[in-house]
């Protein structure tokens, strides 16, 4: 029988020394067991460690606002009845409805369908609907665009949304399923207007 020393086991090869703990545990010996695991991490602790790429100046911008979106729609969903409960309610006979998440399941903003499909840079809202109305918020920036070029869009009906203009106006390059199922539109260059804009149009389809 071998006498699995300290130095014999780190003579092994790492699937040697996988196969070598395997069988000392199959037959319950404490000692080699306890070896073994010692000589793991002794090599886990020597392999160096991945270093997370850093994002990208797109991917770094996409994060920070999609968190400052969610916020957004942290601060509404405290001041308005956004709940998918009350939302299927006030829609009852609408044919096809669907209540929309405010957030993605990590909570924050989601993901659009130009994002999605790889029309633009970066699409990412947050909205909500209720009945036949949907009132959405979010950052847009097309394809091949600097960060400097984003947008802050605001769609909804245009008898909800004060000065709104045909969606085609604010995203020339939308297809007619990604215009979203609403009439208008409003283009911001900061969040804050846009968020204001957002708000009035939920205080009057929450109404």
């Amino acid at each position: 029988m071998v006498d699995w020393t300290e130095e014999k086991i780190a003579e092994l090869s790492d699937q040697a020394l996988k196969n070598l703990l395997e069988n000392a545990e199959r037959k319950s010996v404490a000692d080699v067991i306890e070896r073994c695991k010692a000589e793991q991490a002794k090599r886990h602790a020597l392999k160096p460690k991945r270093e997370a790429k850093p994002r990208s100046e797109l991917k770094e911008f996409e994060f920070q606002v999609s968190e400052q979106l969610a916020r957004v729609g942290k601060d509404v969903a405290g001041k308005y009845d956004l709940s998918e409960a009350t939302a299927k309610a006030k829609s009852e006979g609408v044919k096809g409805f669907k209540s929309h998440k405010l957030l993605d399941s990590k909570g924050f903003a989601k993901l659009g369908g130009m994002q999605r499909d790889g029309s633009v840079a970066i699409e990412r809202y947050i909205s909500y609907r209720r009945g036949n109305d949907t009132v959405y918020l979010g950052v847009f920036l097309p394809k091949g665009g600097a960060v400097e070029d984003h947008e802050f869009h605001v769609i909804a009906p245009g008898s909800i949304l004060e000065g709104g203009k045909p969606v085609a106006q604010i995203r020339p390059g939308a297809t007619e399923k990604q215009k979203q199922p609403a009439d208008s539109g409003l283009a911001f260059k900061d969040l804050q207007s846009a968020t204001d804009a957002f708000d009035r149009a939920l205080a009057k389809v929450t109404a």
